[in-house]
C-alpha cells in the first residue's frame, strides 16, 4: 500500500485542477452546554454536489471572535465522516462557528454551521456575543423549523406517553439516501441559526488549501531540533521513527527536507494517543523532533449574538442534570462504534502468537526467548543487544539467523534493543512475531516483533535523548448513539434520544429507527439531513410532543 502511496500522490498533484472539498457538518443539536458532547457527521463534496472521497480527513475548528474553543479531527472514507469532540467545561457562552476543511481546502465561514453554547458554571461571555431579552419577548426570537429540502419523508405519532417506545420510518421513494438522523429535546434554548444547510449551500467557494492533500490520512509534520549550527539540513537527512502506543499498524518512517522538516504519511491514528518520536542518531549530534499542529485558526468572521432570558432558566436546569448523568457513565458503554479506516502494515499477515499467561513466567525477554519464543533469540554481539529471528528455507531442511529486525513494543519502534535487557518481563502478555520482510519508508526490514505488555508500559521505558514521548490528539472514533441508557436508569431525563452519522436508506426502501421516549414531557423534533446518489441535498424535520 505505502509503495504506491508516492506514485498515487504524484499523479494527484499533476492534475490541479481537481474540484476543491466542500464539507457540510450536521451536529446533533444546535443548542449545547459547555462539557456537552457534540456529534458529527460530515459529508464532503465537490463543486457538483458528489461525494467528493480524495481527502482522508476533515479538521474542525470551534470559533468566535474570542479564537478556538475546540478542535477535533474526523476520518472521511469515500466522502463521508463521523465522530464527535467535547465542548470545554470553560467556554464562554455565546455564539460559535463550527468550520470544518482538509488540506485540500481553507476553512469556509459562509457555509459552516453556527452553534449556541451555555455555560451554568460561569458568568464568562464571548466578547460582545451575547443579547439579554426578558421572558416576555423571548418567545419572539425562538427558532423556526428549516425548510423541507428533496424527496424524503418522516413518519411518528405526534403524540407519545413518557418512557414508551415508538418507531420512526424514514422513506426514500425515488433516490438512494445517505444521511444523518437525530432525535432530541427541543426546549427553549433557541439557536442563533437554525437553517444551516441552506447557509452551506449558498456559501462560497472553498479556497484551495496550502498543504499537501491528504489522500490516505493525515500527514504529520514533525520539525528537527536540538542541531548543532555546523550541521547543513540540506546535506544530512536525518531519518525518524513515529509510533503510536498500542497499535503496531501505526508505525511511520519519515525523513527531512532542506528545511528540516519531516513528513510522517499516516493511515489515520484514531483516538487520544501517547505518541514515541525518536531521532536515528546523527553522528556527534542528539536532536528530537516536535510535532506541528494541523489546524489552522480561521477568523470566525460576523456572528449573530446569543440571546439569553429568564425564560431559559428551567431548560439550563435539565440540560445540566441531564449532563451530569451522562459524564458519569462512560460513554463507551452508551454509544455504538462504526467501521473505522484501519492501518495496513499488517494487514493479512500471518503471526505466530505467544499469550504469556499460558507459559511459566520468567522475569526476563532473554530466558523468555530461550524458554518457549523459540522463533526468537535476544543475544549480545559486539558489545550490543540485539533481537535475531530464525528462520527456514524454502524446503524447512535449513534453519537460519536473521538480523535487521524490527523491534516494536507496544507497537512503538525499539531501535535500541538494549532497553529490553532490564525490562521486568513480568509485565509483558503477549508476543507476536511476524516472520516475514516488512518494508515501510523506504526501509526494509527481515521481520517484526512486537512485545505487548498488559497496560502499554512501554511509554515508561527510559527513553534517551532522542525520544519524545508526547501526547496526540488522533483522529475521532466514529460513533452513533442509539439510545442506550445508563445503568440503574430509573429517571430518564435523556435530552438526545438517537444519532446517527450514516445511515443509509435504498432507492424505495424504508428505515425503521427504534425509539424509547424519555420519563418527561415534552416537544422533540427529529432531524435528517444528507445527500442523494446524485447529489441532491435533502433535509426534513418532524416534531412530536412527549405527554
Amino acid at each position: 500500500m505505502r509503495k504506491v502511496f508516492a506514485f498515487l500522490l504524484f499523479l494527484l498533484l499533476a492534475f490541479p485542477g481537481r474540484a476543491q472539498d466542500h464539507i457540510y457538518v450536521a451536529t446533533d443539536r444546535n443548542t449545547y452546554l459547555a462539557g456537552d458532547l457534540v456529534f458529527c457527521s460530515l459529508f464532503c463534496v465537490d463543486d457538483e454536489g458528489l461525494q467528493n472521497g480524495y481527502s482522508a480527513v476533515s479538521y474542525l475548528e470551534l470559533i468566535s471572535g474570542d479564537g478556538t474553543a475546540a478542535e477535533a479531527k474526523i476520518g472521511l472514507f469515500n466522502g463521508r465522516g463521523a465522530g464527535s469532540f467535547r465542548i470545554p467545561s470553560q467556554t464562554p457562552t455565546g455564539t460559535y462557528r463550527l468550520v470544518a476543511y482538509t488540506a485540500r481546502s481553507q476553512a469556509c465561514p459562509e457555509g459552516s454551521r453556527i452553534l449556541s453554547v451555555f455555560n451554568t458554571g460561569s458568568t464568562a461571555r464571548v466578547n460582545g456575543g451575547v443579547q439579554l431579552v426578558p421572558e416576555k419577548d423571548y418567545k419572539a426570537v425562538a427558532g423556526a423549523p428549516d425548510s423541507v429540502t428533496g424527496d424524503i419523508s418522516l413518519s411518528l405519532p405526534a403524540r407519545l406517553a413518557p418512557g414508551k417506545e415508538a418507531t420512526l420510518l424514514l422513506s426514500a421513494p425515488l433516490q438512494k439516501l445517505d444521511v444523518s438522523v437525530s432525535v432530541f429535546h427541543d426546549d427553549a434554548l433557541a439557536p442563533a441559526d437554525g437553517k444551516s444547510l441552506a447557509a452551506f449551500l449558498d456559501g462560497q467557494p472553498a479556497a484551495p488549501g496550502k498543504r499537501t492533500g491528504e489522500y490516505e490520512g493525515e500527514i504529520i509534520q514533525a520539525n528537527v531540533e536540538g542541531l548543532g549550527q555546523n550541521v547543513k539540513k540540506e546535506e544530512d537527512e536525518i531519518t525518524a521513527f513515529l509510533s503510536a502506543a498500542g497499535d503496531p499498524s501505526n508505525v511511520y518512517i519519515g525523513r527531512s527536507d532542506a528545511e528540516g522538516r519531516i513528513l510522517f504519511f499516516t493511515d489515520n491514528i484514531y483516538g487520544d494517543r501517547e505518541l514515541v518520536c525518536e531521532v536515528v542518531s546523527m553522528q556527534g549530534h542528539s536532536c528530537h523532533i516536535s510535532l506541528a499542529g494541523p489546524f489552522t485558526h480561521p477568523e470566525a468572521g460576523e456572528l449573530p449574538a446569543l440571546i439569553l432570558s429568564p425564560a431559559q432558566r428551567s431548560a439550563l436546569v435539565e440540560r445540566k442534570a441531564s449532563l451530569q448523568a451522562q459524564q458519569a457513565q462512560p460513554m463507551d458503554t452508551l454509544v455504538r462504534f462504526l467501521p473505522k479506516r484501519e492501518g495496513q502494515l499488517f494487514s493479512g499477515s500471518p503471526v505466530v502468537h505467544y499469550h504469556l499467561d499460558d507459559y511459566n513466567r520468567f522475569p526476563t525477554i532473554r530466558e523468555i526467548c530461550i524458554e518457549f519464543a523459540h522463533e526468537i533469540q535476544y543475544v549480545r554481539r559486539d558489545g550490543r543487544w540485539r533481537i535475531r529471528m530464525f528462520t527456514t528455507d524454502s524446503s524447512s531442511s535449513r534453519r537460519y539467523v536473521q538480523d535487521n529486525i524490527l523491534v516494536l513494543m507496544d507497537g512503538v519502534v525499539i531501535t535500541d534493543h538494549g532497553l529490553l535487557e532490564k525490562f521486568d518481563a513480568m509485565l509483558l502478555e503477549d508476543i507476536d512475531i511476524y516472520r516475514q520482510p516488512v518494508a515501510m519508508g523506504g526501509i526494509s526490514y527481515n521481520g517484526v516483533v512486537n512485545f505487548v505488555t498488559k497496560r502499554n508500559y512501554v511509554t515508561a521505558l527510559k527513553f534517551p535523548e532522542n525520544v519524545r514521548v508526547v501526547d496526540f490528539k488522533g483522529v475521532s472514533y466514529p460513533i452513533a448513539y442509539p439510545g442506550t441508557l445508563a445503568e440503574g436508569t430509573e429517571n430518564d431525563r435523556r435530552q438526545l434520544l438517537y444519532w446517527h452519522p450514516a445511515l443509509e436508506i435504498a432507492e424505495g426502501n424504508q428505515a425503521l429507527i427504534h425509539l424509547r421516549m424519555p420519563t418527561y414531557s415534552g416537544t422533540f423534533r427529529a432531524v435528517v439531513e444528507g445527500w442523494t446518489a446524485d447529489g441532491k441535498p435533502v433535509r426534513a424535520e418532524y416534531s412530536f410532543t412527549v405527554e
